[in-house]
């Protein structure tokens, strides 16, 4: 079951946005100066619930854990966090991953693991961790969670996920972009807001993603094409911007955004 987006829940203004009734676009902004303008950023995170419990993608940046933790009281009442899936071990998405273990005992945090017994060795001896390798997939049972190569990567280790149900693909630092610093537009979909600015989306991939300044960017192209086209996404859900409804219009936008 797909996400209709006729009846995703009214902007407010502010993070956080309902999705759905099981899906929380969550976590917040922060400003970021840009030439003579303030700017904010998202540092997303995205709460799913299932059929018995719920799963985190990305864990939240350290300065907003109150925020974050009211957010996941207020959106999952009783239901326990089952699964952490960091995009990357990078403090804006991997962050507060110690605060949720503990918050969270029985979590398992999945996707690509290799680097956290670093940060966590305890937590990795009692089996917190599930390492999956792209193309590898976890069953929920009512959805499927297929882990894929971040094309559009930070870091080695960095992984997409795609979930079956919900239809919606998330992408950690891929598909980001600025937007004004005014009251109502933080939580905004992509569809409900002008076509972002290319030099914005440039200014975030030249920092975020260094290696599109020196690298074959376009000979990424064919992956992405091939990954969308397999997929389908409903939605793509970035940490760093606004979740794009209308994925197939803003793609060759982000592709721009990449060669520059």
């Amino acid at each position: 079951m797909s996400i209709d987006v006729t009846e995703v829940a009214t902007a407010s203004g502010a993070l956080p946005r309902r999705l759905s009734d099981d899906v929380l676009w969550g976590g917040g902004c922060l400003p970021v100066p840009y030439k003579s303008k303030l700017l904010h950023g998202h540092f997303g995170v995205y709460v799913v619930k299932f059929d018995g419990g719920a799963y985190l993608v990305d864990t939240g940046y350290p300065v907003m854990a109150e925020e974050m933790e009211r957010q996941l009281d207020e959106f999952l009442g009783d239901t326990p966090v089952d699964y952490i899936f960091p995009t990357h071990p990078e403090i804006p998405h991997a962050g507060l991953l110690g605060r949720w273990l503990e918050k969270y005992p029985n979590a398992v945090v999945i996707g690509d693991t290799r680097d956290f017994h670093l940060y966590y060795p305890e937590q990795m001896a009692s089996g917190s961790f599930r390492h999956f390798a792209a193309g590898e997939a976890l069953d929920l049972g009512d959805r499927v969670l297929t882990f894929v190569p971040a094309v559009w990567r930070d870091l080695p280790s960095s992984m997409w996920m795609h979930d079956s149900a919900t239809g919606i693909l998330f992408v950690s630092d891929a598909f980001a972009f600025l937007h004004p610093h005014e009251d109502g537009e933080c939580d905004r979909l992509a569809s409900e807001q002008e076509t972002p600015d290319l030099e914005t989306a440039q200014f975030f991939n030249n920092a975020a993603l260094f290696w599109t300044r020196f690298g074959d960017v376009e000979g990424t192209f064919p992956d992405i094409d091939e990954l969308l086209t397999r997929l389908k996404p409903t939605m793509i859900a970035p940490a760093h911007g606004a979740v794009c409804d209308n994925v197939e219009e803003l793609v060759p936008f982000f592709k721009r955004s990449m060669t520059s």
